[in-house]
């Protein structure tokens, strides 16, 4: 199974939450954290979260560590191939 690919976001409401997108199968979804010991909680991800996600699992997928599978499902933004 890929490692998640996460990153850091202020929200106005909720303040810093940690981002991951995680990969399951043909399955992307996104969870949020607001602190370290809160439980991780899936949501529905922005415009600004899918052109964050596209940007770091490019990167990735230059350097070999996010598939070619993924990162079409990515560039899908989340839709099925």
């Amino acid at each position: 199974m890929p490692r998640p690919i996460g990153w850091i976001k202020t929200d106005p409401e909720l303040g810093k939450l940690k981002i991951e997108a995680r990969f399951f199968g043909n399955e992307l979804t996104f969870h949020h954290q607001a602190a370290r010991f809160e439980n991780w909680e899936e949501f529905e991800p922005e415009k600004e979260d899918w052109d964050t996600l596209e940007r770091l699992a490019t990167n990735k997928h230059q350097r070999g560590k996010v598939s070619d599978k993924h990162m079409k499902l990515v560039k899908a933004r989340g839709r099925k191939f």
